[in-house]
């Protein structure tokens, strides 16, 4: 016997209603807009007192300039230069911090060889790979994409072995006892432990990385964000200077919410959800 279920196609638009009208309140009300709203506040209140000065531009007069940027498209011309300096080296790096970060965890040998290689990258600032890729290698696309692989790979590496060490060994075993393929392991059991840990080291990773990236423009590139910012500098042209700050930082938010957030929903969204009633 069989039972034939009605859905109605007014009751499917509401609850998509609903669902769209529960995510633009949530946009809306976002605790993180009162923090914005306190960051323009308290930047207005320094600006009246040091304004007159030509030292901190008002919020509107920087976003003034910031809409000339953009209306001129000058922006993305020069973000499209330094994003494609920021993937290769993100690319490398994420590929070198995989690796180590792989056999570190998984063999004692390895760990001992790498750590203190490790640890001198975690420790080392990235303006120092900045200066040393300019000096070496001049204005050319390789000093930007060598800082950002040893600025982004110590970092990478770090949250891919605890990934490996936190994996269930147990579980490793039984599959040896059931002879499951190994294929089938890495596939069904390593990649998916690994996964957190592989989304945070991608997170992490791309903001050691960008900040690289415009450290080296800054101090030895003829394009890119980090030369614009360099050549409001020289003109000592402060809405200059942040408003290619903000909109760069804008870009990687969008990045952020737009593709690294929405990603991490995606591959963990097999994990019990927390609700928060507010």
């Amino acid at each position: 016997m069989s039972v034939a279920v009605n859905v109605s196609p007014n009751s499917t638009s509401l609850a998509a209603s609903k669902r769209f009208a529960k995510s633009f309140k949530g946009i809306i009300f976002h605790k993180g807009w009162l923090a914005i709203l306190m960051v323009l506040v308290i930047w207005q209140i320094i600006s009246f007192f040091l304004g007159g000065r030509g030292l901190v531009p008002s919020p509107a007069r920087t976003a003034a300039t910031m809409w000339g940027v953009l209306a001129s498209g000058e922006f993305f011309v020069q973000l499209g230069d330094s994003l494609v300096r920021l993937l290769i080296g993100f690319v490398l790096a994420m590929t070198l911090g995989m690796i180590v970060g792989v056999l570190m965890g998984s063999r004692w040998f390895w760990n001992e060889f790498f750590k203190d290689i490790v640890i001198l990258g975690l420790s080392l600032p990235g303006l120092v790979y900045a200066l040393l890729s300019v000096v070496i290698f001049g204005t050319k696309l390789l000093a930007p994409v060598m800082a950002i692989l040893f600025a982004s790979y110590p970092f990478i590496a770090v949250n891919i072995r605890e990934g490996v060490k936190a994996l269930d060994k147990d579980l490793l075993d039984m599959t040896q006892a059931y002879k499951i393929g190994k294929w089938k392991v890495v596939q069904q059991v390593i990649i998916p432990s690994l996964l957190p840990h592989i989304l945070a080291a991608i997170r992490t990773g791309f903001t050691i990385a960008w900040k690289a990236s415009v450290l080296t423009e800054v101090f030895g590139a003829t394009s890119g964000i980090g030369y614009m910012i360099r050549f409001n500098f020289q003109m000592f042209a402060v809405r200059g200077i942040l408003a290619w700050s903000l909109l760069f930082g804008g870009v990687m938010i969008l990045i952020e919410y737009g593709i690294l957030v929405p990603a991490e929903r995606h591959f963990a969204r097999w994990r019990p959800q927390i609700l928060e009633e507010v």
